[in-house]
């Protein structure tokens, strides 16, 4: 795998991980008011899908090297999009009403 390739899969990682923490917040909205059966097995499916599209999307990228810093990548980009969610959400609720305005 080419140094081109390898930066491009951490990009892909992180990029991943942000929306990771997006689509887990919305699961978790979504499930909020469910009961804890229905909570369980929609997140179990959730999370298998989850690791199987970011798999499948390595595979594409770099055909099929799998490496554990490609992971940590991921989690960093989890925890960067945990602590600045309330300043991502404020800024998108301005463009929103900036487009709507319009």
């Amino acid at each position: 795998m080419d140094s081109f390739i390898q930066v491009f899969s951490f990009g892909v990682s992180f990029l991943y991980g942000l929306l990771f923490y997006l689509l887990t917040r919305f699961n978790y909205f979504i499930l909020e008011k469910k009961n804890n059966i229905i909570k369980f097995l929609v997140t179990l499916v959730f999370i298998i899908d989850i690791v199987i599209l970011y798999v499948y999307l390595l595979y594409k990228i770099n055909n099929g090297y799998f490496h554990i810093y490609f992971i940590i990548v991921v989690i960093i980009g989890f925890g960067i999009m945990n602590k600045f969610y309330d300043k991502f959400k404020n800024t998108c609720k301005k463009y929103v009403k900036k487009i709507k305005k319009k």
